[in-house]
């Protein structure tokens, strides 16, 4: 047999094409927050017509923006507009980041400049005339979710929102990745950022919706950090425990999602 006819098949009929899925439009789109900072992100907007929930992504580290795509995809599916941040500790640049939040005086600029980008997250969503203002949520995980704990705190217009894997302190984090900072050092590092600590700010998220998820297995924080971070939040809130380790599992992407279907009135 000749070799070169394993690969022949009828060029005569075309491709038969199914879609499955969901229609989608994918952004990527960079927003400016400050004189010279801009944030990157991909918005993602359903098909379909009439007003649409709305929800903000922040990753954890290492991660992107693209560590949430498939699961905006699906929500989409469902009618939710989403827009996905690089944040400061993007795979790209966190080598920089890390060291500029080793010291804690810089660290506290930076978190809030975070904030306010995720605020300036919230407005791009809202400029859009297909997004319904009563219906914005948030998703963070680890990072990203001690970040949204000061979110809710701060901002008034989530309806929702998810922390995953997370805790109450930055300094609980710095105490995990900064193994130079101990004794009075991480002292100092704890007193400086605690006035600015999300379980400083979560008391204050009422009446936004709050779903903790927290693994049994998390290699990064302790079940008390995680306890903790849960006690001191606002009502109405509920915290789910996982089998897994600290990035989670596939039963808490579909806890999280018909969660957030619940609280932010997504269809089918």
């Amino acid at each position: 047999m000749d070799r070169q006819t394993l690969f022949d098949y009828d060029t005569g009929r075309p491709p038969v094409n199914e879609i499955t899925g969901t229609d989608v439009t994918l952004h990527d789109l960079t927003y400016r927050t400050a004189p010279g900072r801009g944030v990157r992100a991909y918005l993602v907007v359903p098909a379909g017509t009439g007003l649409h929930a709305a929800i903000l992504f922040l990753h954890p580290g290492p991660g992107s923006r693209a560590t949430f795509l498939a699961e905006a995809v699906t929500l989409a599916g469902i009618g939710a507009v989403s827009l996905l941040i690089d944040a400061p500790w993007t795979e790209s640049t966190a080598a920089a980041w890390g060291r500029t939040v080793t010291d804690p005086e810089e660290a506290v600029r930076e978190h809030i400049r975070t904030v306010i980008d995720l605020r300036r997250g919230i407005d791009l969503l809202l400029a859009r005339p297909d997004v319904d203002p009563d219906r914005i949520g948030f998703v963070g995980h680890s990072f990203g979710a001690l970040m949204g704990g000061v979110l809710a705190g701060v901002d008034r217009r989530l309806s929702a929102a998810v922390l995953m894997a997370g805790t109450g302190r930055f300094a609980d984090v710095a105490a995990v990745n900064m193994p130079d900072l101990r004794d009075e050092r991480l002292e100092r590092y704890r007193r400086t950022l605690a006035e600015l600590d999300p379980a400083a700010w979560v008391g204050r998220a009422a009446p936004t919706a709050l779903l903790f998820q927290a693994a049994l297995r998390d290699e990064v924080f302790t079940a008390e950090q995680s306890r903790e971070f849960f006690e001191r939040a606002s009502e109405p809130k509920t915290l789910m425990w996982y089998d897994a380790g600290h990035y989670l599992n596939g039963e808490a992407r579909r806890d999280r999602i018909a969660w957030l279907a619940r609280q932010l009135s997504l269809g089918r």
